[in-house]
């Protein structure tokens, strides 16, 4: 079993949201966070980065609903919504009084223009809702009205990698016609913290919104994503830092009050010094996602019964690693299932050489494989091009910046597989590389009929046996991914931090640190 090291959470969540007693100008106004790696557009619509969207859902952009500890729906810029039996009728009914960050009061207009601008962007949502779009019923009603049901529609709305946010829907009408980004000067939404400033390669800082109008019971614990949100800290500026071993050195010298993924070559240092805390979360999957319009299904599948799992993922993410075949993580219970987990990373050469010659790839030339810089993940790729060297076939790395990566991975002319890992999603149909439009472009025919299937199911059970027929096939047949496990995220920071909020990432909203 692997080490996971932890803290007593519950304990320091308990002590974190309890009301402080403290005099004013105990904590500092500002807290520096060493974030790995930044966003290419900081557009929560269409960018997919792990890190824009832990950086800014909840706290500068807001949703209609969003997610409790348990996967329940909590509804944060409504107050509340009612759906008919068959889940083909949503109707919400919007908190008044909430205002953007331009001062302007939220209303159905900005709700309408920014989820129906997401449902173009978001392939998987659109599918399932076909040509219904949300419409606004009063200033402050919004419905959604379809001719199948779409039981999984809420889990979309509150936990998308495309975060369902709510823009004010002037910065919809201004999204630059060029690049189909939002503009920095319309990055506005209605969360505790404005998008204050980018130094491209340097830091994003976020500064407190004085009039947020929060939601929930200010006394009671966060749940999940959900609940009452303080906003002790003026200023939360988020510095982009690549290398592991600067975040480290960042921290123990204080230029850091919190780093994100810390590494096994440092934990033993931090693990029981009182004067940090560190913790460890099965947080997402481990992939190489191809290209299905540069290979075939046979030299996917080779790569798949060719890799060794633990070969690969300890010199990327030493112990903090599961073997786990599943598309969801532990977290996801409901939709947990090992369905075609046989196939997972084989270690099987002879396998793999059986599969590979009925492939119709010329082993004269590499496997193109992008991968973003930070972290160990070339590392990782030059194992496994001593894996596939094994079936005769060879791999070209190219190692671009993460901004670079995702420009690149949308051309599938250059380009047969890429490097990167997905976050914790509620549901299955929100796992990006089950999109057809998602670059690696999983457009089988078969692979779509049952997503369609699942998401217009008329019950969970429905789509849960849709589901494992989905994994199974993945592995089986149709191999979109390599997947190689799940990762666990260490995070560090001093313990004279307080109030951070930990679900699917570590959330600062109520967060405080002191002098």
């Amino acid at each position: 079993m692997k080490r996971l090291l932890a803290f007593a959470l519950s304990l320091a969540l308990l002590l974190s949201l309890c009301a402080f007693a403290s005099a004013e100008g105990e904590y500092k106004d500002i807290i520096n966070i060493a974030d790995n790696d930044q966003g290419a557009s900081y557009d929560l619509h269409k960018d997919t980065s792990v890190n824009v969207r832990n950086m800014l859902r909840g706290t500068v952009y807001e949703q209609l609903v969003t997610l409790k500890a348990s996967g329940d729906i909590g509804p944060e810029l409504c107050e509340s919504y009612d759906i008919n039996e068959n889940s083909t009728e949503f109707v919400f009914h919007l908190r008044k009084n909430v205002k953007f960050h331009n001062g302007k009061d939220m209303t159905s207009a900005d709700v309408v223009a920014s989820l129906n601008r997401w449902l173009e962007n978001f392939s998987t949502a659109r599918k399932m809702v076909g040509d219904a779009r949300f419409q606004a019923d009063d200033e402050y009603t919004v419905s959604l009205k379809l001719e199948n049901s779409a039981i999984m529609l809420l889990d979309m709305l509150a936990g998308a990698s495309q975060a369902a946010v709510i823009y004010p829907a002037e910065a919809i009408e201004n999204v630059n016609p060029d690049t189909g980004f939002v503009p920095v000067e319309w990055f506005i939404g209605t969360g505790p913290y404005k998008f204050t400033e980018w130094a491209v390669d340097q830091y994003v800082q976020l500064d407190r919104f004085d009039d947020y109008a929060p939601y929930g019971d200010e006394n009671a614990e966060l749940d999940g994503l959900w609940g009452y949100k303080h906003a002790y800290t003026k200023t939360l500026k988020y510095w982009i830092v690549k290398d592991a071993a600067t975040r480290f050195n960042g921290l123990m010298s204080g230029d850091y009050d919190f780093v994100v993924k810390l590494t096994d070559d440092y934990i033993p240092v931090l693990d029981g010094n009182p004067d940090y805390n560190v913790y460890s979360q099965q947080t997402g999957m481990i992939n190489l996602v191809w290209n299905k319009h540069s290979t075939d299904k046979y030299l996917r599948l080779a790569c798949q019964a060719v890799a060794d799992a633990d070969e690969l993922n300890t010199v990327n993410y030493g112990t903090l690693y599961d073997n786990d075949p599943c598309f969801m993580e532990d977290g996801q219970p409901a939709w947990y299932t090992k369905a075609g987990g046989e196939y997972f990373c084989q270690n099987d050469v002879e396998k793999a050489k059986e599969l590979l010659a009925q492939s119709s790839w010329d082993a004269s030339q590499p496997i193109r494989i992008l991968v973003s810089t930070g972290g160990h993940a070339e590392d990782m790729l030059l194992v496994f091009q001593q894996e596939i060297a094994q079936l005769g076939l060879t791999a070209k790395l190219e190692i671009v910046d993460r901004s670079t990566l995702s420009e690149k991975r949308k051309d599938d002319t250059l380009y047969d597989a890429y490097f990167t890992t997905f976050s914790s999603v509620p549901v299955p149909s929100l796992r990006n590389f089950l999109d057809p439009t998602y670059p690696g472009f999983s457009d089988d025919e078969q692979l779509q009929d049952l997503m369609h299937q699942m998401t217009t199911a008329g019950s969970r059970e429905d789509a849960f046996a849709v589901w494992e027929q989905i994994q199974a096939y993945c592995y089986s047949d149709y191999a979109p991914i390599l997947m190689m496990g799940h990762f666990h995220q260490a995070a560090a920071c001093t313990a004279k931090l307080s109030g951070y909020n930990v679900f699917l990432t570590t959330n600062f909203w109520n967060a405080k640190l002191e002098k």
